[in-house]
């Protein structure tokens, strides 16, 4: 849910943030990876640009942590995950992916349990997740395909 709401799609916080007002990517995202528990914040940012990009990022996870997020957020957040789990039975692949997933995880949750526990999250259990996630490691890659710098 914390991931949906910050990167997830179109109406997330990066996207809206660092693509849509201040015009500095291309695309702004973030991928949840659960068998590492790590999310990836992605932008095609043009590196002179990336200082700018950082700040306005850094506030979107500051604002996670702080609640600054609406209840509709919540609820379109919800609606695409649910969409993703009621997709799930309808191709082997992702059938696949989603059991072998819960095998490597060593939990067995059916796909109506996983709908209904995203149906119960409430905005307070995502402030509490935003205030467990850290900010670990900042990289840009360069059309070199080299790395511009490492922090």
């Amino acid at each position: 849910m914390y991931n949906t709401i910050l990167g997830g799609g179109a109406n997330s916080k990066l996207f809206q943030n660092v693509r849509e007002k201040a015009s500095l990517a291309y695309t702004a995202n973030s991928n949840y990876l659960r068998q590492k528990n790590n999310i990836f914040v992605r932008c095609g940012i043009e590196i002179q640009n990336n200082q700018k990009a950082q700040d306005i990022i850094k506030k979107q996870l500051d604002d996670m942590k702080q609640g600054e997020f609406s209840e509709e957020d919540l609820e379109n957040a919800k609606t695409t995950i649910i969409a993703t789990i009621n997709f799930i039975p309808d191709e082997q692949d992702t059938q696949i992916s989603y059991y072998f997933g819960q095998e490597l995880s060593g939990e067995v949750v059916t796909i109506s349990e996983y709908r209904e526990k995203i149906e119960q999250i409430t905005k307070l259990q995502v402030v509490q997740m935003a205030n467990n996630i850290h900010l670990h490691t900042i990289y840009f890659l360069t059309g070199e395909g080299g790395t511009e710098e490492c922090k």
